[in-house]
């Protein structure tokens, strides 16, 4: 292994992951060089690229770090969002759950009125706030990553509440259903689906033939599957059939 790519395996691996940007400073190095750099050391097991950089193979199993997620596939997470508010009309009441998709999707809420959405994620409280025909109420808790409530105490809050509809994102999907890498976040997400009347999931392509550690509640408990384009897996087409949403209604 060169010099250049030892030093990118240990600050990589150091802190779990890195992004390309952080790569160039600390080597001096091109993004053209890093990135050829990154796609040698995935081929020899070295590391795991992810969009906009690279995470210790450690951790290959798990989800990218959040500003990683937030920054990736975000074309089709904005189709994906389009595509999910037409699923939403005035005077409803909302779950949100914390998610890159779902943050991208919160955006398209400012034009509904009378909405109240009830979240656990603060960068979606940041998104709606200053919106005055939307009522935002935030579940607390404990805070990770910096954008996510979790813990009891959301937990506790979450049974306070009912909504027409929730809109959520997940690590993975197959034909077996979806599944997640983080237990406490799936709990808050299956908690919010039994306080729900509908349920929505939100999931670019890339998700697709993903499958993690923790599974989440069946495709009978979903009503609509959002995704920016028809995948490649006719299985997974077949199983979801009408509950799979690619257009605008």
């Amino acid at each position: 292994m060169r010099e250049r790519q030892q030093r990118i395996y240990e600050l990589v691996n150091k802190q779990g992951n890195a992004t390309i940007e952080q790569l160039k400073n600390a080597v001096f190095a091109s993004e053209a060089t890093i990135r050829r750099d990154l796609k040698q050391m995935e081929q020899r097991g070295l590391i795991f690229r992810v969009w906009g950089g690279a995470v210790s193979s450690d951790k290959a199993n798990c989800d990218p770090p959040s500003f990683l997620r937030n920054t990736s596939n975000i074309q089709a997470k904005k189709r994906i969002a389009h595509i999910a508010s037409t699923l939403v009309k005035d005077n409803m009441s909302i779950f949100l759950p914390s998610g890159s998709t779902v943050t991208h999707f919160a955006r398209t809420l400012t034009s509904f009125k009378n909405l109240t959405v009830i979240t656990s994620c603060p960068d979606i409280v940041d998104v709606l706030k200053q919106h005055p025909g939307i009522k935002v109420i935030s579940l607390g808790g404990e805070l990770y990553e910096g954008y996510d409530f979790t813990g009891n105490l959301t937990s506790c809050n979450i049974d306070r509440f009912n909504a027409d509809i929730m809109f959520f994102s997940c690590s993975g999907i197959t034909e077996g259903g979806f599944t997640s890498n983080d237990a406490d976040r799936l709990d808050i997400i299956k908690q919010m689906q039994k306080n729900s009347a509908k349920t929505v999931l939100l999931a670019d392509t890339s998700k697709v033939g993903k499958k993690y550690i923790y599974n989440g509640f069946p495709f009978e408990n979903i009503d609509f599957v959002v995704m920016e384009k028809l995948p490649e897996n006719k299985g997974l087409i077949k199983t979801l059939d009408k509950k799979l949403v690619t257009q605008c209604s």
